[in-house]
């Protein structure tokens, strides 16, 4: 029983036992310390008082009314009422139990001082108006119980929900929540909650129609007295913001793009490709790798350009690089560098003899004639082959072997694929 009567005592609850008279008042026949500090009445003011000689009549007898209640019901009666004590006008949430089997004539009750929440609930519904999305309260128990305490009209038009459905059941306006979200958003919100910094976070929630909006929350968590933890914030539809981001995102990467691609071909510039020439350089150096680096300059482009003006020289550029990359891998790399001049970066294992394979079947490829609408034009090509590490190991010196060697197939008559080879070797 001393167990009984300290947690009794100590409650942090306001606690009351009450008892029926026969005359159908109530009598306070004891309280808890919690009471006393919450109601500014002594002790001897309550315990063995009767209600009526302890409250207004108003007071009184608007609460011998719920007490009258419970104990016909033989239920559990949960009311709000406000009361003038002591210590100030001030707002109860009262619970009343029976003590004992029905039909006994005592009960107690326990009560919560609600009056900051209340006011600061009437606060946020006059401030509420002012603020973009809806302002809300919202409440996680100790049993683990998601409760919303306050609810801004404007969730009904975010949302589709009434105001009244999420107060009644949190899970009408959670339960929205995207499903790939909902996980990050809860664990960020019991984090906050450990620390109690303020929370913010973006998300996506389904309107009860069916759409998707993007939303923004901030709000600032509490720890309650009784171990309820409250978050107090707001929630603001981010949807257009998001999708004027995407866009700006997506242009980013357009541009992005068209600075790494030639406008005519849609085949690396080059200065992309001289930048990924740089990094395979590195890869090879790090494998102990070759690969091979091929120069291309059209025979007889010029003639076709002054003869059937830019639109037709522009129309066959691309056609050589669709042919180019038709016949070479998906990993191997092809650019045009400018004007007519087109390059390929082919990653090793090669040796010069594949090298040397490949370059002569591109020749072959680019020696067909191009059907450009009613034009038909035959050009060729001249291809300078040179190897990692053979004939350079720094992307200065290799591009200048390749270079080379499309020079000397040009000497040699044109139409031809040669690989570098050094006209003025060291003496042994």
């Amino acid at each position: 029983m001393d167990l009984l009567h300290a947690a009794f005592e100590h409650s942090p609850d306001v606690l009351m036992v009450v008892q029926a008279e026969a005359d159908g008042g109530f009598r306070f026949l004891r309280v808890n310390t919690g009471f006393i500090e919450a109601t500014g009445f002594s002790r001897a003011q309550v315990e063995g008082v009767r209600l009526d000689d302890l409250l207004p009549p108003e007071d009184a007898e608007r609460l011998a009314a719920e007490y009258r209640r419970c104990l016909a019901q033989g239920e559990v009666v949960e009311f709000e009422q406000l009361f003038e004590v002591p210590s100030g006008q001030r707002t109860w949430q009262v619970r009343l139990h029976v003590m004992g089997p029905l039909g006994t004539q005592r009960l107690i009750a326990s009560a919560r001082d609600i009056t900051w929440s209340r006011n600061f609930a009437q606060q946020l519904t006059a401030v509420a108006a002012y603020i973009p999305g809806f302002v809300y309260q919202l409440c996680l128990t100790p049993e683990g119980h998601w409760i919303y305490t306050f609810v801004g009209e404007r969730a009904e038009s975010m949302f589709g929900v009434p105001v009244a459905e999420a107060l009644e059941d949190a899970d009408a306006l959670m339960g929205l929540i995207h499903p790939e979200d909902i996980e990050r958003v809860i664990r960020d919100s019991l984090f906050s909650a450990e620390s109690l910094p303020p929370w913010h976070a973006e998300f996506r929630m389904y309107h009860r129609d069916g759409h998707i909006l993007w939303v923004e929350a901030h709000d600032q968590p509490q720890r309650l007295a009784d171990g309820r933890i409250l978050w107090t914030g707001y929630v603001n539809d981010i949807t257009e913001r998001k999708a004027l981001e995407a866009s700006l995102l997506a242009s980013e990467a357009q541009f992005r793009q068209l600075a790494q691609l030639d406008p005519v071909t849609g085949l690396a510039n080059r200065s992309e490709f001289f930048s990924r020439l740089q990094l395979a350089l590195s890869l090879a150096e790090r494998q102990g790798q070759s690969l091979a680096l091929l120069f291309i300059d059209l025979d007889r482009f010029k003639p076709v350009n002054d003869a059937h003006g830019h639109g037709v020289g522009d129309a066959l550029l691309r056609q050589v690089g669709e042919r180019l990359r038709h016949e070479l891998r998906a990993t191997d790399l092809v650019a045009r560098i400018g004007g007519d001049e087109f390059t390929v970066l082919i990653p090793g294992p090669i040796d010069t003899e594949t090298a040397q394979q490949v370059a002569e079947k591109l020749t072959f490829a680019l020696a067909a004639p191009f059907q450009l609408g009613s034009h038909e034009v035959d050009i060729s090509a001249s291809i300078g082959v040179a190897l990692y590490p053979d004939h350079g190991q720094e992307v200065e010196a290799l591009t200048h072997a390749a270079d080379q060697a499309m020079y000397q197939a040009k000497a040699s008559g044109r139409n031809a694929a040669m690989l570098y080879r050094d006209e003025n070797p060291a003496p042994p």
